[in-house]
């Protein structure tokens, strides 16, 4: 008698440990991988064998794109774990819930781990959290970094943006009473998201006292010799380095201006609002291409320091502390394509999710590694900036002719 598929009994799906059985649920029309995905189970971890009805000696079965309704005559699919660690420790499945200590003005949540090595135990706890309390972790993470990298009573100028990350370090270190630094503010002008932040970073300026200096188009384009009534910037970047992200130009642009800042304050010390997955995302793509990691909390370039008081603080948690602004920031931004860098912030919030604290250590780990090795930079004179190594010459003459030719200004 023929049995149709669709009334064919389901085989069962087990992932199989040294520390025993764990089962998975399947619908018919799901594929393995679909499986393995929802369960958070990684695909490269297991070799899958089918136990077929009869009872037979199970088989190796390469089946990650077969649907579970589509093996025939089979009772269970074993999913052998490769290595005899037990890889549901770490679940986030179950976890306890920390209430907020101001109830009902919640503004976001993290997820924290505690592991217990001895007992061989992983904790999770969703830790609720208001603005108030997403401002006191902000502001405590910024001021051990301020005092352990700017000396007391120094000039600091500081890149806003008018987001959330911007707000949240000027916040922090407006409650750094006990260092009596002083705070220059400085936002730039010359593509779309940096003119929409202009309001905010104003608004925001104005609540601490501060005064911002606004960085106008024009003088962007001076700082790398660019002609001032010549195309945008992102239309000059797009026309030469095609599929590239020009938040790399970008950077590049906010570090000569802010140091340009600096030094007509007489000071050394310049700072921006990079974060914790900011920070490892830099560096992860660092080290995977055969480069130290680059100092950080605090990076000497040449006569300039660039300090990170943001680098311990996760962007959810910065999120919370101006939720409003943060919003505003968000839908002002612009579609990133660099394949480079969707994948390795994609590797970073993948790790910080499914192992949460885990990016911490590896920040801290870092971090470490920078300091043993630190990386040094030159002075370009071709380019008119401090770079960490030599720019082969193909690049550098495409560099030059995004500017059209012109001599970049130091």
């Amino acid at each position: 008698m023929h049995t149709d598929s669709a009334s064919r009994a389901l085989p069962t799906v087990s992932v199989v440990t040294a520390h025993g059985r764990q089962p998975l649920s399947g619908a018919r029309d799901e594929r393995l991988i679909d499986i393995l995905r929802r369960n958070q189970v990684p695909w490269s971890a297991v070799a899958a064998y089918v136990l077929p009805e009869a009872g037979d000696t199970p088989r190796l079965c390469p089946s990650l794109d077969m649907r579970l309704g589509d093996f025939e005559d089979t009772a269970e699919i074993l999913l052998y774990f490769n290595r005899n660690v037990n890889p549901f420790n770490f679940s986030v499945e179950n976890f306890k819930t920390i209430e907020s200590d101001q109830p009902g003005s919640e503004a976001t949540e993290y997820i924290y781990q505690r592991l217990d090595n001895e007992q061989g135990v992983a904790e999770s706890f969703l830790k609720k959290l208001s603005p108030e309390e997403c401002r006191q972790i902000i502001a405590d993470r910024v001021g051990d970094t301020v005092r352990a990298h700017v000396p007391k009573g120094a000039r600091l100028v500081v890149g806003v943006s008018g987001g959330g990350d911007s707000n949240a370090l000027l916040y922090g270190l407006s409650q750094l009473a006990d260092h009596d630094i002083v705070v220059h503010p400085v936002i730039l002008k010359g593509i779309p998201d940096w003119d929409a932040g202009v309001p905010r970073a104003e608004a925001l300026c104005e609540k601490y006292g501060l005064d911002l200096t606004v960085v106008e188009a024009d003088e962007v384009k001076q700082l790398l010799g660019i002609p001032g009534d010549s195309l945008d910037l992102i239309d000059r970047f797009e026309q030469e380095f095609q599929g590239d992200d020009f938040e790399f130009l970008g950077t590049l642009l906010i570090r000569l201006a802010l140091s340009k800042a600096a030094r007509d304050l007489g000071t050394s010390y310049i700072s921006t609002g990079v974060n914790l997955e900011d920070i490892v995302c830099e560096n992860l793509y660092r080290v995977t291409s055969g480069m130290d990691p680059a100092g950080f909390p605090a990076r000497k370039i040449g006569e300039t320091t660039l300090v990170y008081p943001l680098w311990l603080c996760p962007k959810r948690i910065i999120d919370g502390c101006f939720p409003k602004f943060s919003l505003e920031n968000y839908d002002a931004r612009y579609p990133c394509f660099s394949l480079g860098r969707n994948l390795y912030y994609s590797v970073v919030y993948a790790m910080q999710s499914q192992f949460p604290g885990y990016l911490e250590q590896v920040a801290r780990g870092l971090s470490q590694l920078s300091a043993k090795h630190p990386v040094e930079y030159t002075f370009n004179e071709q380019l008119g900036f401090h770079v960490e190594r030599s720019v082969p010459f193909p690049l550098l003459r495409r560099f030059q002719k995004m500017l059209s030719g012109a001599v970049p200004t130091s």
